[in-house]
């Protein structure tokens, strides 16, 4: 592992949280250990077992920060964008980039079965509830009221199809002869047009 080093007196939770990053991209979440990351920041063995009593709530907290990213991403597409349409695009986009750009930690987020172990009320499933409130919000913009029903189904459809085309591009899963003579900006932008209904500009 390489050196990480950076830790300062009283924040030894978020130097091991961001050295445990690095790792993840490095090795996935199975290469993950206290131990080692102790090591890393410069810290004793025994020192994080006082933020985590084991692997597991670290990696939870690894997979918060994630989650925590995707709702600054979120944010700033609200900020930035009017309509819903260009809402759900820019945030299709940005999660397609997220688990391009961050392949460990998104593997870790929706791979590693913590979601499954996640309540309603601790930190983790809260802050998956409010990613998919922020995008179930974008999707109510472009529905007429009363069919709460239905922008339930649409926004579980959605995430199924960006999920699963980021985990079939992560996992270099799409064949030479499925992608054909397509581009990668073309098939990104047909993805989105089947999670949203919308079309992105480029699209005819």
């Amino acid at each position: 592992m390489s050196s990480a080093r950076n830790y300062h007196h009283g924040n030894l939770r978020q130097s091991l949280i961001d050295a445990a990053l690095q790792v993840i991209e490095v090795g996935g979440y199975q290469a993950l250990s206290l131990r080692d990351l102790a090591q890393a920041v410069g810290v004793s063995s025994a020192a994080p077992y006082r933020h985590f009593p084991d692997r597991d709530a670290l990696l939870r907290a690894c997979a918060c920060e994630g989650f925590r990213r995707l709702l600054d991403a979120q944010q700033k597409v609200v900020e930035q964008f009017v309509t819903a349409e260009s809402r759900a695009l820019a945030m299709c986009q940005g999660f397609l980039a997220f688990a391009e750009d961050f392949p460990g930690l998104f593997i870790l987020m929706y791979d590693a079965g913590l979601i499954q172990q996640a309540g309603d009320e601790d930190e983790l499933g809260q802050l998956l509830h409010r990613v998919y409130d922020g995008v179930a919000q974008t999707q109510r913009l472009g529905q007429e009221k009363g069919e709460s029903a239905l922008l339930q189904a649409r926004v579980i459809a959605m995430w199924s199809t960006l999920y699963g085309y980021a985990r079939l591009r992560q996992g270099n899963m799409l064949k030479s002869y499925m992608l054909g003579s397509a581009s990668r900006e073309q098939i990104e932008r047909a993805v989105i047009v089947a999670a949203t209904g919308v079309y992105p500009p480029e699209i005819d």
